[in-house]
């Protein structure tokens, strides 16, 4: 079975003076049900650990705390820093990689992108335009309607990235790179319930298929 790591969200708890690894239990149903195996990833332990102990096969970065850039702020620095690592890894070792929410955002910002705050994209559900360029086009366009739940979108998408789909008012709801084994998408598959077959199955695609 292929394991699947899974990055979390970092919470401050003022009253306890701790620093909390969060992760929404949905998360690892959904790998699971995609036939993955979800191994949790902390942040006070290198991540290497887990590659060189475990085979891992692809990589969740998972929503939660904005990026630094749009919103400064010490813990989503730190999550930045430790996602930017990942995708370095996943890039030198030909591991896919896919991210939700806030995960296609540090994705886009590794590649040079840049947000801007946006309305009407919180507890909402958009159709798609789907890119007929996108390698996922088909998987994409079985979707439908998507869940959005987001208050900053790419503004400038980084020259080696391209827009996998769009909604109907411009804004980048799904991006993937040029090359590498990478895939980045806006709307949380993880808060559907149940989870919407076409949307496992998008993932299933990502971190099964063959690159050339």
């Amino acid at each position: 079975m292929k394991k699947i790591a899974i990055t979390q969200r970092l919470i401050a708890n003022l009253s306890y003076n701790e620093t909390r690894e969060a992760l929404d239990i949905q998360y690892s149903k959904l790998i699971r049900t995609a036939g993955f195996l979800p191994i949790i990833l902390p942040y006070e332990i290198d991540f290497n650990d887990y590659f060189t102990e475990f085979k891992i096969d692809g990589i969740l970065l998972t929503g939660g705390n904005d990026l630094n850039s749009v919103n400064e702020n010490s813990l989503s620095k730190q999550r930045d820093v430790y996602e930017k690592g990942l995708i370095k890894f996943a890039i030198e070792n030909s591991i896919p990689l896919f991210g939700i929410c806030r995960g296609l955002q540090v994705i886009a910002e590794y590649f040079g992108s840049n947000f801007r705050k946006v309305a009407g994209h919180v507890a909402v559900y958009h159709n798609l335009n789907i890119n007929k360029n996108s390698r996922y086009s088909k998987d994409l366009i079985e979707l439908g309607e998507v869940n959005s739940f987001h208050n900053f979108a790419i503004d400038t998408l980084g020259k080696d990235l391209i827009p996998s789909a769009t909604s109907p008012d411009g804004t980048i709801k799904a991006v993937e790179h040029k090359k590498y084994r990478i895939f980045g998408q806006m709307w949380h598959s993880e808060r559907e319930t149940p989870f919407k077959e076409n949307e496992v199955s998008l993932i299933q695609k990502i971190f099964n298929e063959n690159y050339h």
